[in-house]
């Protein structure tokens, strides 16, 4: 596990320990919507300022989500085939997903621009002009991406199969699917519950999804900071 990307480029491989949950979010599949949840879950009270300015999600200091990375290898490895811990992730439609980051990051940004084309080698001038002028063409994103696959690697277009290590995608035990988004995050959330979780008027124990799921974590959340969680 020491030199495996899950641990060794841990930013995205989240751990919410009080629901033994581990939960591998990637670029471009609402990643930004679960970090969102999971620092709700974690009571961290800035979880609504995702498009606060001068607010970034991503940062872990700002996010403040455990990742495989905060635990010893030996325990980490532990906690990926453990009975006792669910291992989550939600994949998209590859095709859809790649789209998704060409509008995102070349046509409303000049992400692509900046990660890509600037990074061309100059001996390749011709295709260094090619790439910055038809930036917001797909066909050419995709050509430059695939002729430049070193210069022009980034995560947002990276397949995500390649984001988890080959021998663990068998101890992934829940894989929900971005075009079925609420009904498996509902899913996964209701299978998830902590031994100190308070119960409900029933006398039953609340899952994920009763505490936090049922009432959204979307950008309709006025005064989010002031919720008793």
């Amino acid at each position: 596990l020491p030199t495996d990307r899950i641990y060794m480029q841990a930013r995205d491989s989240f751990v919410i320990p009080k629901y033994k949950l581990i939960f591998f979010a990637f670029p471009k599949v609402a990643c930004s919507e679960w970090k969102k949840m999971f620092m709700r879950m974690n009571g961290n009270k800035h979880w609504c300022k995702v498009d606060a300015i001068g607010f970034d999600i991503h940062k872990p200091e700002n996010n403040k989500i455990l990742t495989l990375a905060d635990y010893p290898a030996e325990i980490a490895a532990a906690m990926m085939t453990s009975p006792l811990w669910t291992r989550a992730a939600i994949v998209r439609e590859p095709k859809e997903r790649l789209l998704s980051a060409f509008l995102d990051k070349a046509i409303n940004e000049d992400y692509f621009v900046r990660k890509c084309c600037r990074k061309i080698p100059n001996r390749k001038k011709r295709d260094k002009a090619l790439c910055e002028k038809n930036h917001k063409k797909f066909g050419s994103f995709l050509k430059f991406v695939k002729k430049y696959p070193e210069e022009c690697f980034d995560v947002h277009w990276e397949p995500q199969v390649l984001k988890v290590d080959a021998k663990w995608w068998p101890y992934i035990d829940f894989v929900g699917h971005q075009e079925n988004l609420r009904e498996d995050a509902k899913t996964l959330l209701s299978n998830l519950y902590r031994a100190d979780e308070a119960e409900d008027e029933h006398g039953s124990p609340q899952s994920a999804w009763d505490r936090y799921g049922k009432t959204g974590w979307g950008n309709d959340n006025d005064l989010c900071e002031k919720r008793p969680y």
